[in-house]
């Protein structure tokens, strides 16, 4: 980041509640920055299935779900004028995962939820969050979930 000017910010997304209230911060602080917002999905290896026809099965029900969580978010990006670009990576450990193509692809910011949809708690954070907190190569925003009900 030159100074204080966000330009490039990107949102690892798994379509739970925490990633969704990340990626609706990232917008927010793009519409007032004017950055650029990607959203990274970590797709599932899918290799270990024994047919073609079980991981196009089963590639296309997490795609699904994960466009269900994203498309309120999509529109309310739109409705305010940022745009998003989206990335799908397959396998791969999704903190590693995240990490590179940040670093790789000169992101300012990693915005990213406290829990993903695992829920695996270390220390109050989730596995991912906490690797991303231990080796970052950019920095990371963590952002709480909100309350829903």
């Amino acid at each position: 980041m030159d100074g204080s000017r966000l330009r490039r910010v990107l949102v690892g997304f798994d379509g739970s509640i925490q990633a969704q209230a990340a990626l609706e911060l990232a917008v927010d602080l793009a519409h007032g920055s004017g950055a650029q917002v990607t959203v990274l999905f970590i797709l599932p290896d899918t290799q270990h299935l024994e047919s073609e026809e079980s991981r196009l099965q089963a590639s296309q029900r997490v795609r699904s779900e994960l466009e269900t969580h994203l498309a309120p978010l999509r529109r309310y990006a739109a409705a305010v004028g940022v745009p998003l670009t989206e990335v799908a990576l397959h396998g791969g450990d999704p903190a590693a995962s995240i990490a590179s193509y940040a670093a790789a692809h000169g992101f300012d910011v990693v915005v990213i939820g406290s829990h993903g949809r695992e829920r695996a708690l270390h220390g109050g954070l989730g596995r991912v969050v906490e690797r991303l907190l231990r080796e970052p190569r950019v920095p990371v925003l963590v952002v709480p979930g909100r309350n829903l009900s």
